[in-house]
């Protein structure tokens, strides 16, 4: 009985190693929060917010959401770092009833 109880306690210690990374990538914070309203889109890779141009990261959340977004609407826009030239859009969240 004892070995058994060794090769299910290697195993739990093993699948919670391997667990750690995305557990971790899960709780990421996201630093800068956009909010405003769409003035234009000029691409499917980039979006103006307020007269302010942000790219949208390719394969993302915001590359799909992007396309139900309309000049005019109230939108929060998620960045993936701090504020600077590499900075792209990875989420677009449309404010109701805008």
């Amino acid at each position: 009985m004892k070995l058994g109880k060794l090769t299910l306690a290697v195993a739990a210690i093993a699948l919670g190693l391997c667990l750690q990374p995305t557990i971790s990538w899960s709780s990421r914070h996201y630093s800068q929060v956009v909010t405003g309203t769409v003035t234009a889109s000029l691409s499917s890779s980039t979006i103006e917010v307020d007269h302010h141009s942000y790219q949208i990261k390719k394969n993302s959340a915001a590359s799909k959401a992007f396309l139900s977004v309309f000049v005019g609407e109230k939108v929060d826009v998620v960045m993936d770092g701090p504020p600077n030239s590499s900075t792209e859009v990875i989420s677009i969240i449309k404010h109701p009833g805008s």
